[in-house]
């Protein structure tokens, strides 16, 4: 990875995410957890900036435009069972906050709660927080493609993003 701004960085794990490149998403984890051990904000910069896009598609495929509506999520299961937000993890619980504040446009919540999910140090925060807003991304992503809905555009054709 060449590029260091949030928006490049977060484009390419996306990237490297879908082509099913386990080894180089591992290493790009280390390095997060380590830039993170040494005062670093890039995995908060790149979870923010994931969480507004991953906002701003859902925002754009409900079609209204309107400020005064409220926005919530169902949580999902592996089992399609609706689940309660109490039972994941709290540094997911804090990313999914931070995507409901962005969703409501309440975007000092939203880095607020993204402070809260990656506050804990170590390797396993970091992929947990980092994998589920990636295959939320990336899930979102795949749905605006495939219903023609605009995403985007610093994500760009990422079919070539790796």
């Amino acid at each position: 990875m060449t590029e260091h701004s949030p928006r490049a960085q977060a484009r390419h794990m996306v990237g490297v995410m879908r082509s099913g490149d386990d080894e180089t998403l591992v290493l790009e984890m280390a390095r997060l957890t380590a830039d993170r051990a040494n005062g670093g904000n890039d995995s908060r910069r790149i979870v923010s900036e994931l969480i507004s896009a991953l906002a701003t598609m859902m925002l754009t495929a409900s079609g209204t435009s309107e400020e005064d509506n409220v926005y919530g999520l169902e949580l999902m299961d592996d089992d399609d069972a609706q689940m309660d937000i109490d039972q994941t993890s709290p540094p997911v619980r804090a990313a999914v906050r931070a995507l409901l504040a962005q969703l409501n446009r309440h975007t000092d919540e939203a880095s607020f709660q993204v402070e809260l999910a990656l506050r804990e140090d170590g390797f396993k925060p970091t992929v947990e927080v980092l994998a589920h807003v990636l295959l939320w991304t990336i899930g979102m992503i795949d749905w605006c493609d495939e219903h023609a809905v605009p995403r985007p555009p610093w994500l760009g054709d990422l079919a070539d993003a790796s």
